[in-house]
């Protein structure tokens, strides 16, 4: 069995290799450089020249091209512009055009079993209560360009769902790190809120009450990298490639409320400010700003949504098994 993985040299991608190195015979690591000394510890990964912007995708031509397309039996894309302060562009380009053009490189694998895309929970309306795995939310606002290119993506690989292979859909939450070493590619997430606390907690010890912008029932749909990549393996090794669509949430269980992660930020840093929710408007956005909060973050911070894991958890029941309770010590060990 031979797979080919687009996103390797990002932060989930490099767990989804070592995940995936003893399940596979070849994998194809879809990257611009022609060699990646990351992976250099398993002989089997392979470095095939490409870019996902690019119609053909990868650099092979002819011959060469036809035997390895037609050796490929899974795909994996999880490739894509993750950055809430990117442009529109590019963002377009990476997430949107780059699926586009995976979806054409698909036609050429004559023997390919299974199409997996790494989709988001971002592609959920903030406005509503429930996104449901079986379908994407008919949605016309977007608080930034990564939701909404990535929404559109997953709009054209539903579009484009194709017989001779199954779909599967991939939604993760907002991946954190690893629940063991701490690693982590850069502040992203809840980390905004830890890195303003190391800033400020020391102001905080004197400040009892603290009025700010956010709906205390808001969750935070996290997961850390090594479970998400973890549980991808796990779906991509069970499937039986029977129903032609599925969707998965890879969202931990047991996630903490907003008021629930700011009290445990209470305890870590010895602070027992109360923080008084209020409505969105432009002072407490400010003060946001002025924390180091990115206003691309607010929408989460006044989301209504729960998750819909039917699918989820009948296929990868461990989902369970990953709760706020046994990593959220690792996650403020990192402040």
């Amino acid at each position: 069995m031979n797979i080919l993985i687009t996103g390797a040299t990002g932060f989930l991608g490099g767990y989804l290799i070592r995940e995936l190195a003893a399940q596979y015979e070849n994998i194809y690591v879809v990257s611009r450089k022609e060699q990646l000394s990351k992976f250099t510890e398993f002989p089997n990964v392979k470095c095939i020249k490409g870019d996902i912007t690019s119609l053909d995708v990868i650099s092979l031509e002819g011959s060469e091209k036809i035997k390895l397309l037609d050796s490929i039996d899974v795909v994996l894309h999880a490739a894509a512009l993750y950055d809430l302060s990117a442009s529109y562009s590019d963002c377009f380009l990476q997430n949107v055009v780059g699926t586009q053009n995976m979806l054409h490189l698909l036609k050429g694998m004559k023997n390919l079993k299974a199409f997996y895309y790494v989709s988001t929970i971002a592609v959920g309306d903030p406005e509503v209560y429930f996104l449901d795995e079986n379908q994407l939310p008919k949605r016309n606002n977007f608080g930034d360009s990564y939701s909404e290119t990535k929404y559109l993506a997953e709009q054209v690989v539903r579009d484009n769902v194709n017989e001779r292979f199954v779909t599967r859909i991939i939604r993760p939450g907002i991946i954190i790190g690893d629940s063991v070493t701490l690693e982590m590619e850069k502040i992203d997430g809840p980390y905004y809120f830890l890195e303003a606390f190391k800033k400020y907690s020391h102001l905080l010890k004197y400040t009892p009450i603290v009025p700010l912008s956010f709906n205390p029932r808001s969750k935070l749909p996290i997961i850390p990298v090594d479970h998400c990549a973890h549980f991808i393996k796990l779906l991509i090794e069970r499937d039986n490639h029977k129903v032609n669509l599925k969707t998965y949430h890879l969202v931990s269980s047991e996630i903490p409320t907003l008021m629930e992660f700011l009290r445990d930020l209470n305890k870590k840093f010895g602070v027992k400010t109360h923080y008084f929710p209020v409505k969105e408007n432009r002072i407490h956005n400010s003060l946001l700003k002025l924390l180091g909060i990115p206003e691309e973050v607010l929408p989460f911070m006044f989301s209504r949504i729960s998750y819909d894991k039917t699918s989820t958890l009948e296929d990868l029941p461990e989902i369970n098994e990953s709760t706020y309770s046994t990593f959220k010590s690792i996650l403020f060990g990192k402040s």
